[in-house]
C-alpha cells in the first residue's frame, strides 16, 4: 500500500487510538474503558483514559490529551515527521510507501544508492581485520568495536574497490549514469594514465560516513594513515546532497538524547564528537569544519535551546565559536562555554581528565559572551573616560547580537559598573540603544551571507525548514494553559469581543496565534464540526507538542453547551486580571534585578518609584477581585 503522507495519518486515525499506545504502554481494560499508566508524571494508579470512540487519550492528573500522533510525539520526545515513523515502523507499516510527496529525481535516488553502498563497502573491508592501519587506528584511538560498529566506520584500499564495484553493473546504461554520479559525488575521479578510466577518491584511508538528521549517508570524511599522506583530512565535495555548512554531525544518533536532556554540546570535528558519545556525552553533536550554516541553526534549535560550545582550544576554534555565538544569539539563544583548561579539545581532556572532570566542567559551564567580554577587557581598567568608552563600545558589539533584549541591558549596566562609568543605568542603556540603531543593519555581521532556504534532506524526499517552526517561546504559564483550557471547552468565549484586549496580555506567541487562528475558524465552521477542525489542527506541526497536549485535554472534556452570559462574561473578566497579574509581576522581577545593579543613589530612586507604582497597581488588582460584590 503507498500514498501520501496526509493518508498515513488518516490512516493512523482510523486504528483504535489504544492500538497505538498499547505498543509504547501497557494498557489495561477495565469495562468500556481502556486505561493505563500515565507516562508523563509520577503516576501509581492508571490516570490515563483511553478512548476509542473519541479517537483520544487524556490524563485526569496532567490535565491534558490528544490523538495518537500526539502521544508518540511527547512520549518518545519526536517530531511529527519522526513520530509518523515510529508509528509505522511498530505496526509494521512501511513509512517511505507514504513519503513520497515530492518525487526525488533519478539522480538522488542513484546518489544515495551509491553513498550506502559504499559505506558498506568501506564497512565489509574493514570488518575483516586484514587492513592493519585501521587496526591501529581503533587501538590508538580506544576505540571499541561496538563504536566503529555505530559509526560504521570503514576503510579505503590502496587500490581501485569502488571503481570496481561501479564497473560491476551490468546494465550499461545503469553503469555510465552511476559513474556520472559518483563523480559528481566526488568518489571516483577521471585518470590521465593508466589502463582505468576512474580511479577512487579515497585510498588508504579510514573512512567515517556522515549522515544526515534521518540516517542518510550523504556523503564521507576520511583520516590519511601516515604522516606522508595529504592532507590529513579529506572530505566528500560539495554536491547536491553534501553541503558542509548544513551537516551536524552525530545528530541522527543524539537528537532523541538532545530532547530528553534538553541540552546539546556543540562540538568540532568527528572524532571529538565519537569520544564524548562513547563516554556517555551522547548529546554531543559536531559541525564539520568551522561554520555553522543557517539550516543547521533551525534543526538545532528545534531540539533545544540550551547550547554548549566547545570547539578546539585554538584561535581558529576561538573565532569559530565567536561567530556561532553571535548567530544563535541573533535568535535569542545564549550558549554555554566549556572551558577545556590546557587541553586541545574535548578528545584530549577526556584522555587526560577523565569523564567525571567533563561532566563537572559542563555543570560550571558560564555564558560564552561573558566569556567573550571578560577575555576582551584588559587585565587593568584604564583611568582615561575616553579609553573606558572605547572598551564599553567594543562590549556593544559584542552584545549586539541580542539586540535590546534584557539580556543585553543587564550586562550593559554591569559592564559599565565595572569599567567605573559614572553615568547612571538609563544613560547607558540608551546609549546602548542608539548604537544599535547606528549599526543600520537588517542582521548581525557576525553572520554569514544569507543562505537559501535550508533544505534537510530525507531517505526520499527534501522538505523545506521554515523558521517558524522553531519553538523558542517560553513554556506555557499556568494562566495561559487556562485560558487555552476555557477556550477550547467553551468556543463561544473566542467570538466575545472582549478576547481582542485579552489578548494583548498574552506573552507568549504562539499562543497568541493559536487563539487567532482558532478564532478565524469559528466564523467559518458551523458548531458540529467544531471538535474535528481543533482535533486536525493538533496534527499541525507548526505547534508545539505542550500546546496541543493542553489543547487535546481541553477537548476531551469539550460539551456542546454554550455558558451562561454571566458566567462567561466573568471567566474572561478573570483571566484578563490574572494575565494583568503575570505582566506586572515579570515587570516587578525585572525592576528589581535593575535595582540590584544601579550605580548611583539617583538610579536607586528613580527604579524604586516605578516599583512601588508596580505595586501599587498589583495591589489594585487583588483589592478589586476580592472587593467585588456578590451577584
Amino acid at each position: 500500500m503507498s500514498g501520501t503522507i496526509d493518508e498515513l495519518i488518516a490512516r493512523i486515525k482510523d486504528l483504535p487510538v489504544s492500538e497505538v499506545i498499547e505498543r509504547y504502554v501497557h494498557t489495561t481494560r477495565k469495562g468500556t474503558q481502556t486505561l493505563a499508566v500515565c507516562p508523563f508524571h509520577d503516576d501509581n494508579s492508571p490516570s490515563l483514559n483511553i478512548n476509542d470512540q473519541r479517537g483520544m487519550w487524556f490524563c485526569f492528573v496532567d490535565n491534558m490529551g490528544g490523538d495518537a500522533i500526539k502521544f508518540v510525539m511527547l512520549y518518545r520526545k519526536l517530531e511529527f515527521m519522526e513520530a509518523l515513523r515510529d508509528i509505522c515502523e511498530k505496526l509494521g507499516w512501511s513509512f517511505d510507501d507514504y513519503h513520497q510527496q515530492k518525487k526525488t529525481s533519478p539522480k538522488i535516488e542513484m546518489g544515495k544508492k551509491l553513498l550506502g553502498n559504499t559505506m558498506k563497502l568501506y564497512r565489509k573491508l574493514a570488518e575483516t581485520g586484514q587492513h592493519q592501519p585501521f587496526v591501529d587506528f581503533l587501538e590508538k584511538r580506544g576505540l571499541s568495536q561496538e563504536t566503529a560498529k555505530t559509526y560504521q566506520l570503514g576503510f579505503a584500499p590502496p587500490n581501485y574497490a569502488l571503481f570496481d564495484y561501479v564497473s560491476s553493473i551490468k546494465d550499461e546504461k545503469d553503469r555510465s549514469f552511476a559513474l556520472s554520479v559518483a563523480e559528481e559525488l566526488g568518489l571516483i575521479k577521471k585518470s590521465t594514465y593508466g589502463e582505468k578510466s576512474h580511479y577512487d577518491t579515497f585510498r588508504d584511508r579510514i573512512m567515517f560516513p556522515i549522515w544526515d538528521q534521518f540516517g542518510q549517508v550523504i556523503g564521507f570524511t576520511s583520516r590519511s594513515i601516515s604522516d606522508e599522506q595529504k592532507p590529513k583530512y579529506l572530505n566528500s565535495v560539495e554536491s547536491f546532497l553534501f553541503n558542509k555548512k548544513n551537516i551536524l554531525y552525530g545528530l541522527h544518533l543524539a537528537k532523541n538524547v538532545i530532547r530528553e536532556r534538553n541540552q546539546a554540546i556543540l562540538v568540532e570535528g568527528n572524532m571529538d564528537q565519537i569520544a564524548l558519545y562513547k563516554n556517555g556525552f551522547e548529546n554531543s553533536i559536531a559541525i564539520m569544519g568551522v561554520a555553522l550554516g543557517e539550516s543547521s541553526v533551525v534543526k538545532l534549535l528545534a531540539l533545544t535551546k540550551n547550547i554548549v560550545l566547545s570547539l578546539d582550544n585554538d584561535q581558529a576554534g576561538w573565532r569559530a565559536a565567536i561567530r556561532i555565538n553571535a548567530q544563535l544569539m541573533e535568535k535569542g539563544v545564549t550558549p554555554q562555554f566549556l572551558d577545556l583548561g590546557e587541553h586541545k579539545d574535548p578528545d584530549d581532556f577526556l584522555t587526560a581528565s577523565g569523564r567525571d572532570a567533563l561532566a563537572k566542567r559542563i555543570e560550571e559551564a558560564k555564558p560564552f559572551v561573558d566569556i567573550q567580554i571578560e577575555r576582551s577587557l584588559p587585565e587593568k581598567v584604564p583611568e582615561l573616560a575616553e579609553r573606558k568608552l572605547d572598551l564599553l563600545k567594543s562590549i556593544f558589539e559584542i552584545l549586539s547580537p541580542l539586540k535590546n533584549s534584557l539580556s543585553a541591558s543587564e550586562r550593559v549596566i554591569l559592564y559599565a559598573k565595572r569599567l567605573g562609568l559614572q553615568s547612571d543605568s538609563a544613560s547607558i542603556v540608551k546609549n546602548y540603544e542608539e548604537y544599535l540603531e547606528n549599526q543600520n543593519r537588517p542582521t548581525s555581521r557576525a553572520l554569514p551571507p544569507q543562505e537559501n532556504r535550508p533544505i534537510i534532506e530525507n531517505e526520499n524526499e527534501s522538505y523545506e525548514i521554515s523558521e517558524e517552526k522553531v519553538k523558542i517561546d517560553r513554556q506555557l504559564t499556568a494562566v495561559e494553559t487556562r485560558l487555552l483550557q476555557n477556550l477550547v471547552q467553551h468556543p463561544e468565549l473566542m467570538l466575545r469581543d472582549e478576547i481582542a484586549e485579552l489578548l494583548d496580555f498574552v506573552g507568549n506567541n504562539e499562543v497568541k496565534g493559536y487563539i487567532l487562528k482558532l478564532r478565524e475558524l469559528m466564523y467559518e465552521i458551523d458548531e458540529t464540526e467544531y471538535a474535528s477542525v481543533v482535533q486536525s489542527l493538533m496534527s499541525d506541526d507548526h505547534y508545539s507538542a505542550e500546546l496541543t497536549a493542553v489543547v487535546g485535554g481541553a477537548l476531551y472534556r469539550y460539551q456542546e453547551a454554550n455558558l451562561d452570559e454571566k458566567i462567561s462574561l466573568k471567566m474572561i473578566i478573570d483571566i484578563k486580571k490574572n494575565l494583568e497579574v503575570e505582566k506586572l509581576k515579570e515587570e516587578k522581577k525585572h525592576l528589581k534585578s535593575l535595582h540590584g545593579n544601579a550605580q548611583t543613589d539617583e538610579d536607586q530612586k528613580q527604579i524604586l518609584a516605578q516599583l512601588l507604582q508596580v505595586d501599587k497597581k498589583l495591589s489594585e488588582l487583588k483589592s478589586s477581585t476580592r472587593n467585588k460584590p456578590a451577584k
